[in-house]
């Protein structure tokens, strides 16, 4: 459970950054915010990473592409530009868990005074691994190394909002991190089942997209 900030429903940019292990749903969770939050959008710093790879010679590829200095810049100098020029609430789905990769991207962001929302999504590790299962890649060695111990975060980094999600739905996540964040969302899906087909959609779609 989030502890909501004392303030008032906001109408002002802001971004919403959503940490956490692999499998623990960032990206479901972001497109669900994305739906039912007026004035959002959907930031996949992760698509700055496929350029890279994509473009640059064998000879310069990297196996984790947030090594890439580029990858870092150009992801804070376009979330920046998103932050000053637009009045929408930016919604972003990363794994963050290197200090220094931190602090050059969201801290700089913070020092400008841009309101940077940062949530750290969890789970047990069994509930990762049945998330693993539902979007087929409960066999994947790499996801699966990834999420043993929740694969050490850096210790300098504070993570000072932390979301238990075990037992929480995705609707039921939205909604806490919406309120914290002082933003009104829209309602969730009344038919369950048809929620479910919408969220394993949007699962389906962030392993593609």
């Amino acid at each position: 459970m989030i502890k909501a900030r004392e303030s008032k429903e906001r109408v002002t940019q802001m971004i919403i950054w959503l940490n956490g292990p692999v499998g623990v749903g960032k990206n479901v969770i972001a497109y669900e915010l994305n739906r039912r939050l007026n004035g959002s959008i959907l930031y996949r710093p992760d698509n700055i990473g496929a350029l890279l790879k994509k473009q640059l010679p064998a000879e310069l590829l990297l196996d984790n592409f947030q090594d890439y200095p580029e990858w870092r810049q150009w992801n804070y100098q376009l979330l920046r530009k998103i932050s000053l020029q637009t009045k929408q609430t930016v919604i972003v789905p990363m794994r963050l868990a290197n200090a220094n990769y931190f602090d050059e991207i969201i801290g700089k962001l913070q020092a400008e005074q841009i309101d940077v929302r940062h949530y750290t999504l969890t789970a047990s590790p069994e509930v990762l691994k049945k998330r693993l299962q539902k979007r087929g890649d409960l066999h994947n060695q790499f996801m699966l190394s990834k999420i043993q111990g929740h694969e050490a975060d850096d210790p300098e980094i504070e993570f000072p909002t932390i979301l238990d999600t075990s037992e929480l739905t995705v609707p039921e996540i939205a909604e806490q991190i919406a309120k914290d964040c002082a933003l009104r969302i829209k309602p969730a899906m009344k038919n369950k089942y048809a929620q479910g087909a919408v969220n394993f959609g949007d699962m389906i779609r962030s392993k593609w997209n």
